[in-house]
């Protein structure tokens, strides 16, 4: 309205509104739009209240702005202590949150619900970032990017703030207003032993920083190695007379490939064909399923037991919390009272996360055969995963097999190649040299004492 204002100085125009609370509702700012409107000679009309240049009229006009500000306090007052005492019942209320939408429900009024595809992509983020699938919260932003259902602004501030709300664990923490850890009353998309686990990847300051050459057309980058120093090659375009042309390059000063270019198609065709070769026989891998599943068979052996010592440990928590209560009631320094509130609070903590591994000890989260199923198939047919999967599934392939740049040699191609564990071992097993044993008995050798 003041720009149009400025527009047109030569017009006079008179500014209508219906009730003087609309004008303004803080005191303040009515005077000066009170004061800008005057000096650009617009005329200020009211339906409900009548404006008088004298000092009685500016008086009652000021009474009631004053007024009108009290009640825009009042009423923010009582929204907030609504709200307050809405999240105090478990429910979120302040804003919105990626991964949930506002559904009404009889017995809960409006509360979070999980919203898909938008809820498994947050699960699949945390999940990643726990397990290593991506190194930074910028590898989780440009995950997040990849899914626009989500947003199409997606920063890396916006994700680290993702990794950071213990929301999606089933907890709400709104600082401002002195709630930590509050236990919610939607249903969480993580576990808080995950949630946790991200918060502990985090503040580790040791971290790798996540490369900024990872470009989506060289999958390769900083897995290959050159010949000449052993040292990560880069990548890029070259611009040609007719097209652009893909090529790994050595930017190691001091090597004597320094600067020497390898086109894109041969190092990735080269390395194609190591990934068929990681290919296992059938054999192989119905002895792998043999292994895994005794081991699985034991582990939920294992489990039982360990479900006995949380329950243990949770017992100890309690003690140690029941004796800090006690000190805190006859503590007269306020300096103590706070530290023994704080450790309180740190006892609190350890007990949300030994319930939360307790409940998820004896409930794995999928049957064996599907879980095995999903291994099986990478490690049955890597070279699928390389040929058509996409850029995320590329590095992620990589990451898994291989632990250490590879060698490329220009002329004779990689240079003794060492892959991950699973694919060495699945890789060095030879059937053809193996037997059944026979129907003697098999004894240990007497001792000659």
């Amino acid at each position: 309205l003041l720009g149009y204002l400025d527009a047109h100085p030569a017009d006079n125009y008179v500014v209508i509104f219906d009730d003087l609370k609309r004008f303004a509702r803080d005191t303040a700012f009515h005077i000066q739009l009170r004061q800008a409107l005057a000096s650009r000679g617009a005329i200020v009309e009211c339906l409900n209240f009548k404006f008088e240049d004298t000092p009685e009229g500016q008086f009652v006009e000021t009474v009631f702005a004053a007024q009108g500000e009290l009640e825009r306090k009042q009423n923010a007052r009582q929204t907030v202590q609504k709200m307050k005492a809405r999240v105090l019942a478990g429910y979120y209320c302040v804003s919105k949150v990626p991964g949930y939408v506002y559904e009404k429900k009889p017995e809960h009024g409006k509360i979070l619900v999980p919203s898909e595809p938008n809820a498994s992509i947050i699960r699949e983020a945390f999940e990643g970032y726990a397990a290593g699938r991506f190194e930074t919260s910028a590898e989780v932003a440009r995950f997040l990017k990849s899914h626009p259902t989500i947003t199409r602004s997606m920063t890396r501030q916006m994700a680290m703030e993702i990794l950071r709300r213990p929301i999606y664990a089933g907890y709400i923490t709104i600082p401002p207003w002195g709630l930590h850890m509050h236990p919610g009353k939607h249903e969480p998309l993580i576990s808080l032993a995950l949630w946790q686990k991200v918060q502990d990847k985090l503040d580790d300051k040791r971290k790798r920083p996540a490369s900024v050459n990872a470009h989506v057309d060289f999958p390769l980058r900083n897995y290959v190695a050159c010949e000449g120093c052993n040292h990560p090659m880069t990548a890029g375009w070259s611009q040609g007379k007719a097209k652009r042309y893909a090529y790994y390059t050595c930017q190691q000063k001091g090597c004597e490939r320094y600067g020497k270019s390898i086109r894109r198609e041969k190092i990735e065709s080269a390395f194609g064909q190591l990934v068929r070769c990681m290919t296992p026989a059938p054999a192989l891998l119905n002895l792998a399923k043999a292994m895994f599943t005794d081991i699985w068979n034991k582990r939920l052996e294992q489990m039982h037991v360990h479900k006995d010592e949380l329950s243990t440990q949770l017992a100890e928590l309690d003690k140690r919390k029941s004796a800090l209560m006690k000190r805190l009631v006859a503590a007269s320094c306020d300096d103590v009272a706070t530290a023994y509130e704080e450790e309180i609070g740190r006892i609190a903590q350890e007990k949300r996360l030994l319930v939360e591994r307790s409940r998820a000890v004896l409930e794995p989260r999928k049957p064996f055969g599907e879980c095995f199923r999903t291994a099986m198939d990478f490690l049955s047919n890597p070279w699928l995963l390389w040929e058509r999967g996409t850029f995320a599934h590329k590095r992620l392939l990589l990451k898994l097999a291989v632990p250490e740049p590879l060698t490329y040699v220009r002329d004779t191609g990689f240079l003794n190649p060492k892959f991950a564990l699973p694919f060495n071992i699945l890789e060095g097993v030879n059937m053809q040299k193996l037997d059944m044993v026979g129907d003697e008995r098999l004894e240990l050798p007497a001792s000659s004492v």
